[in-house]
């Protein structure tokens, strides 16, 4: 069928893709594709359905569409995601981020006044914990820390690209030096947390797509990164500095009795939008 308007565009969209996803979740890459690609909002869209498209438009929704085919995720085909109300490059090497996180980053900063300290953000993938903190807490000095420099490289194309300064650090929270230096406010991570056994449950676009070294841990080790952020924590959180984490649904018992056993005070799991276990905040002892 040739496409020569927005209508035409819409309707190849809707046939093509019909039988690989929801209906709802078509409607949403029509939004998006036409975002990226025309500059239109949803209102803008509902006038513009007679409005011609330039073949090189045409060109890349065809191409748009039989990558989707192919469970590509259209946060990577487009280059960027929405975190609330930012907008964040990603691409294939760096986590695509979730609504569930940006409920914990706005839930994070309501707790807190202006932060005026150190704040880290471990396992920072592309940055966006990082960067709504610093666009949040002005006069706060912001890290983000990752193993991976592919991550690290959105993650300070997407710092330059909001107007903040954040120091982006490789670093391998396994393998952290010692450092008895306490010297940080607040720590935040959205480490990996999901348990092999669960791979079965998860869609293709994920699973093909997605850094699994951002994602996975082995089934008998479903803490390894917490275990190991607290510990980084116990030495480099000021007394009474704040520790979050985003969790597994199914970890928040085991997370707090983890941390409450290395001698974390005030340890506390919040729910999701959901009703799911999703993030724990604790204290460092004064």
């Amino acid at each position: 069928m040739a496409i020569e308007n927005v209508q035409q565009a819409i309707r190849l969209m809707r046939t093509s893709l019909a039988e690989t996803y929801p209906a709802g979740e078509v409607e949403g890459f029509i939004r998006l594709v036409f975002e990226e690609l025309c500059g239109y909002t949803t209102t803008q869209l509902l006038l513009n359905r007679d409005a011609k498209l330039s073949p090189d438009v045409v060109a890349r929704i065809e191409d748009i569409i039989e990558r989707l085919l192919k469970n590509e995720p259209i946060q990577y085909i487009l280059g960027s995601a929405y975190f609330g109300t930012l907008r964040m490059a990603v691409g294939p090497g760096v986590l695509i981020p979730r609504p569930e996180t940006a409920e914990i980053v706005e839930r994070i900063i309501s707790m807190h006044g202006d932060v005026c300290g150190r704040v880290v953000d471990l396992c920072t993938g592309s940055g966006c914990i990082a960067i709504s903190l610093a666009l949040a807490w002005r006069n706060a000095q912001v890290e983000g820390w990752d193993i991976s420099p592919e991550a690290l490289s959105y993650a300070h194309r997407n710092g330059v690209a909001h107007g903040v300064e954040v120091a982006w650090r490789e670093c391998d929270v396994l393998h952290h030096p010692v450092i008895d230096e306490p010297c940080y406010e607040v720590m935040v991570s959205n480490p990996p947390y999901i348990m092999e056994r669960e791979r079965a449950d998860m869609d293709n676009n994920v699973l093909q797509y997605e850094p699994h070294t951002a994602l996975f841990v082995a089934d008998d080790e479903p803490l390894l990164f917490y275990s190991a952020i607290a510990d980084i924590a116990l030495r480099q959180l000021l007394p009474g500095g704040v520790l979050y984490f985003e969790i597994n649904r199914c970890m928040g018992a085991a997370c707090c009795e983890m941390l409450r056993d290395k001698g974390f005070e005030q340890v506390e799991v919040f729910k999701d939008f959901m009703e799911a276990d999703r993030m724990v905040r604790c204290v460092k002892a004064r």
